[in-house]
């Protein structure tokens, strides 16, 4: 099969990054960009539609792509995804939490009506760690899943307000359209991260379902404190809470334990763990514990269970991968492989819509509980 023809819509710094990778795999070509103010750089390298938000539209009709990515702000995804599809396109869908409950339902209708896939580009799935593990836990040896947890904890503070402490006025940043949700809503906006992986880990959208959830979020001290420093306004009024922490019970009993942490000074972390009958591993400090071969209360470093268990995808790609993607570790570049292999039908790309709009189904259904002080039911 020739080289998969590509647009991306969204050149933000998710989508440049993206550009970046494609380019340097000789699975896609790249025959159009769009994004409203595309750099002149880019637009000088690249056949660049930018004439107004609906110019990805001409850009679709004229260049008829196999493949778009989208990574432009959230609140565009669901819509510029139809039209893509609805004209013949797969659509690769950067991630992000849901706006509403049954966001992805007409785009889920309209994937089903033309035949084509949606591939969500979640890619903590794709860690080399994640993967072995996944296949360490899928043959027994951490036993039946009891409780997993996860998370988005990462300081996005320098992204989110300016250097006057003003949230969504930073501009060159998706800071400028995302710091809006810190002013409007109470909920764990951007789940998927740390949720992806100790979903798959645990079966939940597979053979398990959760069916109850309940958030609880703290104060706004770090985000306040921060604006105050920055001189910002003092009085502006800041509805997220520093933490958001989920708890979600599936169908079988395990309990998810999910934290969206991004305006307090921390290092960046996943905070996963999975907990099971046999065993616990903590992905974070990449130590693991399994009855009756470890040390009797001793953590091992995890390296020889990971190398043991090594997926086939990073026997495949890895090498390349950690070179091209050294930023985010080879994850990305393992990602699009995926996808390429499976447009060109020799692999089964792992994730789908159903689990993206599972994931993001906890943004709307978290700021209802902390809304409300409840229990919901989902």
């Amino acid at each position: 099969m020739a080289a998969i023809k590509t647009c991306i819509i969204g050149l933000g710094y998710r989508g440049k990054r993206l550009l970046t990778l494609l380019s340097s795999i000789d699975d896609f070509d790249i025959v159009s960009v769009f994004d409203p103010c595309v750099d002149e750089d880019i637009s000088m390298k690249y056949n660049s539609f930018s004439n107004g938000k609906d110019d990805y539209r001409n850009m679709i009709l004229q260049c008829s792509p196999d493949l778009v990515i989208i990574a432009s702000p959230w609140e565009y995804h669901v819509e510029q995804a139809v039209f893509a599809v609805l004209n013949g396109c797969h659509v690769a869908l950067e991630i992000k939490g849901g706006l509403y409950i049954d966001e992805y339902k007409p785009l889920l209708e309209a994937a089903i009506e033309k035949g084509r896939n949606i591939y969500p580009l979640e890619n903590t799935v794709f860690m080399r760690e994640h993967m072995s593990m996944l296949n360490l836990i899928n043959s027994g040896v951490l036993g039946k899943i009891v409780a997993v947890k996860g998370g988005y904890r990462h300081d996005l503070r320098k992204i989110l307000l300016n250097e006057d402490g003003e949230i969504g006025r930073n501009p060159g940043t998706e800071g400028i359209w995302r710091g809006r949700f810190y002013l409007k809503d109470n909920a764990d906006i951007y789940p998927t991260h740390g949720l992806a992986p100790i979903c798959l880990f645990s079966g939940i959208g597979r053979t398990d379902k959760i069916t109850e959830l309940v958030s609880f979020a703290s104060a706004s001290h770090g985000i306040s404190e921060y604006i105050n420093r920055c001189g910002g306004n003092a009085g502006q009024k800041i509805t997220m809470g520093d933490v958001i922490v989920t708890q979600m019970l599936t169908e079988k009993g395990t309990l998810v334990t999910l934290t969206h942490d991004t305006t307090l000074p921390r290092p960046r972390s996943l905070d996963i763990e999975v907990q099971g009958s046999k065993g616990i591993w903590r992905g974070e400090f990449r130590k693991i514990y399994i009855e009756n071969v470890s040390p009797y209360e001793t953590w091992e470093d995890d390296a020889v269970y990971i190398d043991r268990f090594e997926h086939e995808a990073w026997k495949k790609w890895g090498k390349d991968a950690v070179i091209i993607d050294e930023h985010h570790k080879g994850m990305d570049y393992i990602m699009l492989k995926y996808l390429a292999e499976d447009i060109k039908g020799k692999e089964i790309y792992p994730i789908n819509i159903s689990d993206l709009a599972l994931w993001t189904s906890v943004t709307p259904l978290s700021k209802t509980s902390i809304a409300e002080g409840r229990i919901v039911f989902s």
